[in-house]
């Protein structure tokens, strides 16, 4: 007797089924949203994030006042232009923040890694990100060297409640 395709692909699927480490998690939502989403969402929470330390931010902007999907920066916070990327924790443990550009203009680049309990954050100045400071970053398509990838566990990165101390120093060293 042949066996239902559905549950085929349900026995392959739980083959490849990642542990169960986000279920029942305060922050398990994020690996419901589509990838191209998850940026959305780092955006947005540095937004509320700088609103509740007082700092001024800003995003680029079209004519119409609609924000843009595409620019050198992410995010202006206190005049300074980051470069911000947002990961979850994959199955090993770490974040890896996709994407990464040296020839864009930014000032810094700004991590957010969420974990399934934690969130953790990152911020270097862009002087740190090519000499390599920030960490290892590989490229993302071989023989290619326009988009990088840095790799962070969770130790190499600080507890959000470090966010506005992060920031302050970047915004006041030139």
């Amino acid at each position: 007797m042949k066996r239902d395709p559905v549950s085929l692909l349900c026995e392959v699927l739980a083959e490849y089924a990642d542990t169960d480490k986000w279920r029942d998690q305060p922050f398990e939502h994020i690996r419901r949203i589509p990838n191209t989403k998850v940026g959305d969402v780092g955006q947005d929470f540095v937004e509320k994030l700088c609103a509740e330390c007082g700092f001024v931010c800003i995003f680029p902007e079209k004519k119409d006042g609609t924000r843009r999907r595409q620019s050198p920066w992410d995010i202006r916070i206190e005049g300074t232009a980051f470069e911000l990327k947002t990961a979850s924790e994959d199955v090993s443990g770490s974040f890896q923040f996709n994407h990464i550009r040296y020839h864009r203009p930014y000032d810094a680049l700004l991590c957010i890694g969420v974990a399934p309990a934690s969130i953790h954050v990152g911020a270097w100045s862009k002087a740190d990100v090519t000499t390599g400071k920030a960490g290892n970053l590989v490229s993302m398509e071989k023989g290619a060297n326009a988009s990088y990838k840095l790799t962070k566990r969770p130790d190499q990165l600080s507890p959000i409640i470090e966010f506005e101390d992060l920031i302050m120093a970047l915004v006041t060293d030139p």
